[in-house]
């Protein structure tokens, strides 16, 4: 396998990965009706995770390849899988938090190693476009990390209230 062919088989899987995503944040923006600035903050991220997705689409298409339907349709099942994951658990919120928090993480990690790529490939217009993806989950996990404390306070409270 050529390198050229690795970076476009990890931009697939950046891909799917904003494509399981997407639903998730679909699940979670529902749960957050009652918190209006957690709740635009998630809406805009879901109009983020779109663009995201179209942009590494893009990079793929750039590079010769084709997005995988395959991996497509995995990411979307995970993305159910995990929103029904967390339903019933009177601690939704929290648990969201956390795993939306750890997911900003893991897609940081994700674009960190895939701008590396490009760069070592001499991709410099998809490292620059991987860029900017990487900021607005930056901005994403900051966000989350700053509304984490409050949202186990709530959940606490709820707690003691119904218990």
């Amino acid at each position: 396998m050529s390198s050229r062919t690795q970076l476009i088989n990890w931009l697939n899987d950046a891909y799917a990965m904003e494509q399981a995503l997407e639903e998730t944040l679909e699940r979670h923006v529902k749960d957050v009706e009652g918190d209006p600035e957690v709740h635009a903050r998630i809406q805009r991220h879901i109009e983020e995770t779109r663009g995201q997705a179209e942009v590494v689409k893009g990079c793929v298409e750039s590079l010769g390849g084709k997005v995988s339907g395959s991996k497509n349709a995995f990411a979307n099942m995970f993305g159910s899988l995990q929103g029904m994951a967390n339903k019933p658990a009177k601690d939704t919120m929290v648990k969201n938090a956390l795993a939306d928090y750890a997911v900003e993480h893991f897609e940081i990690a994700c674009y960190k190693a895939l701008i590396e790529a490009s760069r070592s490939l001499g991709e410099e217009a998809i490292a620059g476009k991987l860029t900017i993806i990487l900021r607005e989950e930056e901005a994403m996990a900051r966000f989350l990390e700053e509304k984490l404390p409050r949202t186990v306070r709530s959940s606490l409270a709820a707690a003691e209230h119904d218990g």
